[in-house]
């Protein structure tokens, strides 16, 4: 059986593209093909949301499959084409009120077979359940005399925690392969989980896994590709490339490599798959939005070190503008390591004066409240000044502004809203302050140069708003513990684990609970693993 993996990378709702994309690979892979396979919704994308209330759009997408089965005719009669699109029934009501949906794939050749996916994941990030309803039946098919073939799309290979085992209805049908078209987001965990999970199941139903993924980026999500194929015997027969587009041959009865040792190096690299997953989600955002050039406030701190390695690494620096705004409480230091940051990742760093600035609002404040702006009031300002001359910039010139925030900052109040809270892009914003110093460890290690200068690693953290100023946190020591109680961990067990004062794991629950309305109007962030702060995270802003 030869498999044409299309692990590719469609857009939201351009059908023309979609189509002509999917019709050029059909067209590409035919002469050595039996079956070639795109991931789960290919010719709308995935996901929608809301979008799948456009009923014309709905039915549009539906008569394309038409257009390709005509393509498939015209290249070779026996070749079949596995792909997702949106199936639906006009007469059938969803308790929305709308069109009742499926989530389908369709097997294409002299006719068009269809199967709408069983179990439709409603958790974290996916709402299915508000847009779908769920199929009932498997769907057999056979190749040739000799090969039967079934099909499941996503969610359908992970029943878990489903009574409905949409996979054991294949059981005792003699099926040589089963093939899972899905649109499965990248998590730091996740890709150990797809492989044991194929290998679970190629064992159980004695059958060959042809389990094809998404590849893009799309509202925080990160659809990291890596395809798989597990044979009957639990080998690992071919994986695709993560975080890039491929069009693959894979012959199941001529295989001769074993990837088993290959993806067990790539499930150990964490920070090398951390760092793919965000340049892709900034690389296809700007695609895809348009936008040219990017904008960064560099201060000398790590975290607008690291988001300037990643612009570096997807723009050319021509198009990043770094800018420094000092006032009389940033050190020359500070200034001296981000002209020695940018000196070497070739982008031009602008030095921007801003204490007359912050001298007119102090002198606006003593004047209209009449009184003298203290304390965090006045941090704030030099905060709330820099990054309105940057949404000054990006309205006059369409450059993104990136935000240098980190998870542990956003959590314990140490951001500014409406200052340094602002942004297009969250580049880093699912990683705590302790993984983002590992992560320019690692981008020294990796590259065997200073590409972060050490001194910037090295240096006690400061947001430089007040003299003699230091972040108010061993980040080594309780960047786990605060990420662990944004998502509801127990205090005590917290305080246990990480040998924390109760106290002290107290107050940092608190703060997390009051900063809550701060998190909701945060803007995407690029989804890095299991739980993050984005849509996946809904807690109420007032307890």
């Amino acid at each position: 059986m030869k498999i044409w993996i299309a692990q590719i990378n469609t857009k939201l709702w351009d059908l023309d593209h979609n189509i002509h994309k999917i019709n050029d690979a059909i067209n590409k892979l035919w002469p050595d093909a039996d079956v070639v396979v795109f991931p789960e919704m290919t010719i709308s994308w995935y996901p929608l949301n809301d979008l799948l209330d456009d009923e014309d759009l709905v039915k549009k997408q539906k008569t394309l499959l038409y257009k390709i089965r005509e393509t498939v005719l015209e290249t070779r009669q026996d070749l079949k084409v596995i792909l997702g699109f949106i199936d639906y029934n006009e007469a059938e009501k969803l308790p929305s009120g709308e069109m009742k949906k499926h989530n389908a794939a369709a097997v294409i050749w002299e006719d068009i077979q269809i199967y709408h996916k069983q179990l439709l994941p409603n958790y974290d990030v996916f709402f299915e359940q508000r847009y779908f309803a769920p199929g009932k039946d498997g769907l057999i098919f056979k190749f040739g005399k000799d090969l039967v073939w079934a099909l499941t799309i996503c969610e359908d290979i992970w029943d878990d925690n489903y009574e409905n085992k949409p996979i054991q209805k294949y059981k005792d049908k003699w099926v040589d392969a089963i093939f899972n078209i899905s649109s499965s987001p990248f998590a730091t965990w996740k890709l150990k989980h797809r492989k044991k999970l194929l290998q679970k199941h190629a064992k159980d139903i004695w059958a060959t896994m042809v389990y094809v993924n998404q590849v893009w980026w799309q509202d925080e999500l990160v659809f990291d590709g890596w395809s798989m194929i597990v044979d009957k015997d639990n080998r690992l027969i071919n994986f695709s490339p993560r975080f890039q587009e491929e069009l693959k041959i894979v012959d199941t009865n001529n295989w001769t490599q074993d990837y088993t040792c290959e993806l067990m190096f790539e499930e150990n690299e964490k920070y090398w798959n951390i760092l793919k997953a965000i340049k892709m989600g900034l690389k296809d955002y700007l695609d895809k939005t348009g936008i040219k050039d990017v904008v960064i406030w560099v201060s000398g701190g790590i975290d607008s070190a690291v988001d300037l390695f990643i612009a570096a690494q997807v723009l050319p620096p021509e198009r990043i503008h770094a800018i420094y705004m000092p006032t009389q409480y940033n050190s020359n230091e500070s200034r001296e390591l981000s002209q020695k940051l940018c000196d070497g990742l070739d982008v031009d760093l602008k030095a921007w004066e801003i204490q007359d600035l912050l001298k007119s609002y102090e002198n606006f404040h003593q004047e209209k409240l009449w009184k003298k702006a203290e304390w965090i009031t006045h941090e704030n300002i030099q905060a709330r000044i820099r990054w309105n001359i940057l949404m000054w910039i990006a309205n006059d010139t369409r450059w993104m502004v990136i935000n240098n925030s980190n998870k542990t900052e956003l959590a314990m109040w140490y951001g500014t809203l409406y200052g340094d809270l602002i942004w297009w892009l969250w580049l880093i914003g699912d990683l705590n302050k302790k993984e983002v110093y590992e992560l320019s460890r690692y981008i020294n290690k990796k590259y065997n140069k200073e590409v972060i200068p050490e001194w910037i690693i090295n240096r006690k953290a400061s947001a430089e708003l007040k003299d003699n100023q230091v972040d108010p946190f061993d980040y080594d020591k309780v960047s786990d513990a605060i990420e662990e109680l944004q998502f509801g961990a127990n205090i005590q067990k917290v305080a246990e684990k990480y040998d924390l004062d109760i106290e002290e794991v107290k107050a940092m629950r608190k703060r997390i609970k009051i900063n809550e309305f701060k998190i909701r109007q945060a803007p995407p962030v690029i989804k890095l693993k299991e739980r993050s702060v984005g849509i996946g995270r809904l807690y109420p802003i007032v307890e």
